[in-house]
Parts: C-alpha cells; structure tokens; sequence
C-alpha cells in the first residue's frame, strides 16, 4: 500500500509505467482471489435477509411487485400494445438496476472496505469484484422474472438475442471501471457520493424505461446524450425488437474505451495513497 522508495529516484515517464503495471497486478491478482471476495458477496446478502421468511427470494418478489406496479401505471399512458410495453418496462428496468447498483455500490466500495484495507493485506480491486458480484447475483434473481414476463408476452428469443451476452459482459466491464473511478474519488471527496445518489434518481426520469421517445417529441434528441440510453438499447432491443443497434453498440463500445482509459488511469496513479484517505 505504501509507494515503493525505488519508485521516487524514476523520472515522470517511468513511474507512470511502473504505476500502470502495478495496476495491472492489482486487477489481476485481485481477480484470482475470486473465492474470496465470491464468498464474501454472497454472506453479506445472506446477512441482509437472515430471519426473514422468505430470505433471498425478495430480491425476486420486490422486483416483480416494482414492475407489475410500473407496467399498470404507466402502461396506460402509453399508446404501446400492453404486451409491448410490459417487455419494454421489464428489460429497460432490469437493465437500469444493475447499471444504477454499479455506480451506487461503485462509489462505497472503497469506503465501506475500510475495515479490511487496514487490517488485511488484499489487492485494492478485490473489494470492487466483491461489489459487483453482490450485484450480478441480484441481477440474476431479477432476471429470472424478466424471463418469464419476456415469455408471458410473447417475446420468445430471436438470432439476435445472440448478442445479449456480449452486451451484459461488455456492461459489467463498465461496471468495474465505474467502481474502479468512482471508489477512489469518492473516498477521496465524500461528498460526491451524495451528489452521484441524487443525480441517479434524476436520471432515472431522464431515461427512456416507463416511456417511449414517441411520448416526449423534441425531447427526444437530448436521448443522444444520455449514455444509459445505450446501454439499455444493446440489451433491450434484440430481446423485444430482435434487432441488434449497431449505433448504440458503436457508441457503447467508445464510452467503455474511454472510462475503461480514464479509470485504470486514475486508479494506477492514486492506488498508493487509498490507505491514507481513510
């Protein structure tokens, strides 16, 4: 955690390198230590629902009552086949959750790892794999339900359902570079975690999930520049339209360089310092 003395007597250039492959090392050994931080994301959601009825199966039933709500409200204000829509709402949702539990649990990864950091030695991103896992296993109680309302309405899987998997990968890798960013500058400066939790409940307005661009009119070309549109098109449109949008990919694609550029950045120049933030 400490910098390394030889590190001091490199010129600017070679530090940066030295600092970029101990990053590297950091996600790399972190990533090998996938029983470790597995484990530990799996009892703290058993530790959330230890006593209750019905345990991790609420992450199931909230998600269904949250949508069955949404699909009712709002489905009749919208001209969509009722069918439609509940297909629309119910991936554009699941989508959205994981991208939102990405950057809420991103911003206290670090912060909340603070008992760890400082009594065991472990890389620094295996406190961000422990975060994501937490949220993939809640993204996949939840897509149990996406999968059967896509069922129930009839939207069976067509060939371009082939590239979902692709699109939930390359998401989740965005995820981690989300955490790497946001953990450190949220440890760093506290504050921003507040900023970033009221800035998602506007966006999430901001977001075509309960609506269509149809219903908003000349609103609908401020859409370009909300990533999360994206993001929910490469995994929403081939489930619902069965299509595959190649723009939204192209732009995913370019957004996931830069913050993956950016992150790694960041994190390869600040890691040496994580311990003193606390």
């Amino acid at each position: 955690m400490n910098i390394v003395p030889s590190q001091l007597t490199l010129s600017g250039g070679d530090r940066l390198l030295s600092q970029l492959r101990t990053g590297a090392m950091d996600v790399a050994q972190g990533f090998m230590r996938y029983e470790l931080w597995s484990s530990l994301a799996q009892d703290d959601l058993r530790q959330r629902y230890r006593r209750t009825v019905f345990g991790l199966a609420w992450l199931t039933l909230s998600y269904l009552v949250f949508i069955l709500a949404k699909i009712f409200i709002f489905g009749a204000l919208n001209p969509a086949p009722m069918a439609w829509f509940a297909a629309y709402v119910t991936v554009g949702f699941l989508v959205w959750q994981l991208l939102n539990s990405f950057i809420i649990d991103g911003c206290t990864s670090l912060i909340n790892s603070e008992t760890w950091v400082k009594g065991v030695q472990l890389p620094y991103s295996t406190y961000f794999y422990e975060s994501i896992s937490r949220d993939l296993i809640i993204f996949a109680y939840s897509a149990a339900v996406a999968a059967v309302v896509l069922v129930l309405t009839g939207h069976l899987p067509g060939w371009a359902a082939l590239s979902v998997p692709p699109a939930l990968l390359l998401i989740i890798l965005n995820g981690f570079f989300l955490h790497m960013l946001l953990g450190i500058i949220c440890l760093r400066y506290r504050d921003i975690v507040q900023i970033v939790q009221t800035a998602m409940r506007v966006l999430f307005f901001l977001t075509p999930l309960v609506w269509t661009a149809d219903q908003v009119g000349s609103l609908a070309g401020f859409l370009v520049w909300n990533p999360f549109t994206y993001l929910i098109d490469i995994v929403r449109a081939p489930l619902i339209d069965y299509r595959i949008p190649y723009t939204s990919w192209a732009v995913c694609l370019g957004m996931t360089a830069g913050l993956g550029g950016v992150s790694f950045l960041v994190f390869s120049v600040f890691r040496n310092r994580l311990a003193f933030w606390y």
